[in-house]
């Protein structure tokens, strides 16, 4: 005689609940990256999580709460994709100035940035998501400065230009990244890598001695 299976446990209304909201944030990532900010319609990000439009407002009062929703969560996986990149090299990787560097430019060139800029891109004409997404950003860029003071040697946090230096790496990454949507040139990005690298050791060297 067959063994009776053992009982499948049901799922709490919370679980139920986050289950949802995860495959409606995924679903509307994945269509930002593959159709861009203006295709990435209630219809399209239903269609693609398998769930209905009522089952999207239910958790969501707009599609601006959604992407915003989105936004913090690319965020967040943008964050910790960094971090995880950069613990995974470092016992390798003898020069952390370089690892910084290269793993910055490593993230701002995945598929889940791309995500991020297509909602960057669509606030400059969207006021809604503009005013929405406003204080994403400013965290975000705090969130950089404290990331960064965490992962580079000790002493860097103390140099009294360490936010502009953080700040001027990440935007010029940000400035590359979008080019890539146009032009791909490796060889010219090798020379931008070097030159960045020779004028910030220098800045960097006293925070080491």
């Amino acid at each position: 005689m067959a063994e009776a299976s053992a009982p499948t446990a049901r799922r709490t209304q919370a679980e139920r609940r986050a289950s949802t909201v995860r495959r409606l944030l995924d679903a509307t990532t994945e269509a930002l990256i593959e159709i861009g900010y203006y295709g990435t319609t209630v219809a399209e990000v239903c269609g693609r999580a398998g769930l209905s439009q009522g089952a999207l407002f239910r958790h969501f009062d707009t599609r601006i709460a959604l992407l915003i929703a989105v936004a913090d969560d690319i965020d967040q996986g943008l964050r910790a994709l960094y971090r995880r990149d950069f613990e995974k090299l470092r016992p390798t990787h003898a020069d952390e100035l370089v690892l910084a560097l290269s793993v910055l430019r490593a993230n701002v060139a995945s598929p889940l940035h791309q995500a991020w800029f297509e909602l960057l891109m669509a606030a400059r004409t969207d006021s809604a998501l503009h005013a929405a997404l406003l204080p994403i950003w400013q965290r975000r860029a705090a969130d950089d400065q404290a990331l960064a003071a965490l992962l580079l040697p000790a002493p860097a946090r103390e140099l009294p230009d360490f936010d502009v230096i953080v700040d001027t790496m990440v935007t010029l990454f940000h400035g590359e990244g979008v080019d890539r949507f146009l032009r791909h040139d490796p060889a010219a990005e090798a020379r931008r890598m070097n030159w960045l690298i020779e004028r910030l050791r220098p800045l960097l060297a006293p925070a080491r001695d």
